[in-house]
């Protein structure tokens, strides 16, 4: 019998111990196997999506401190350090542009001096210096991917990184400059956690339980 509200189950909702056995076995397989498998990819790629909303807009690390800024300690350049040829022409592109740097011979290579280091090659570039984004191309950033195997997602783990020789280079630079870039904070755990525990949930759900 069942209520009016209809909040208490009839006899015929009634599940056997068996059967729930059943559905409980059923659950831990989808978890194990067909849930992991999906899921962490998706949690993996909102863990990359976090991280790098926080980095790249904020400068701020998983401990939720500031990045060392960028050096203004003076550096040679040429026109192949810039990625834009906008910028080397609007400071080497003239005679009297030229004139005003000093100005040094590397390996046969004339260099100029440029007296604002680091942030001054990302200023040229149109580059933000407000906080370290560790972006000038974004090549970096968008080579940066799940790169764990299925096998690893069955077992709940995603790993995170870059998939280009070129690109793991600059990410294990970077890294060993400034920390790991990678690295998720406790808030950011958190809310994954919780996006974890709602696919588990509906599984529940869609099993009946």
């Amino acid at each position: 019998m069942s209520s009016s509200n209809g909040l208490s189950p009839s006899y015929t909702d009634a599940m056997t111990f068996p059967e729930l056995d059943k559905k409980l076995d059923k659950i831990v397989k989808d978890v194990t196997n067909n849930h992991n498998g999906t899921v962490m990819v998706s949690i993996g790629i909102e863990a990359l999506t976090l991280l790098r909303k926080r980095v790249q807009e904020t400068g701020i690390n998983a401990e939720g401190q500031k990045y060392k800024p960028y050096s203004t300690k003076p550096t040679l350049v040429g026109c192949k350090t810039f990625v834009r040829k906008s910028a080397c022409t609007s400071l080497l592109g003239s005679k009297p542009k030229r004139k005003e740097l000093e100005w040094r011979t590397v390996n046969g290579h004339r260099l100029a001096i440029l007296p604002g280091g680091y942030k001054q090659i990302r200023e040229l570039q149109g580059r933000q210096t407000a906080h370290v984004d560790f972006s000038v191309t974004n090549d970096m950033w968008n080579d940066i991917n799940v790169i764990s195997k299925q096998t690893d997602h069955q077992k709940g783990i995603a790993i995170i990184g870059a998939k280009k020789e070129e690109e793991k280079k600059k990410l294990e630079g970077n890294t060993k400059r400034r920390g790991d870039i990678l690295d998720l904070s406790r808030k950011e755990q958190d809310e994954l956690m919780q996006r974890y525990n709602l696919q588990v949930l509906k599984i529940f759900k869609d099993n009946g339980l």
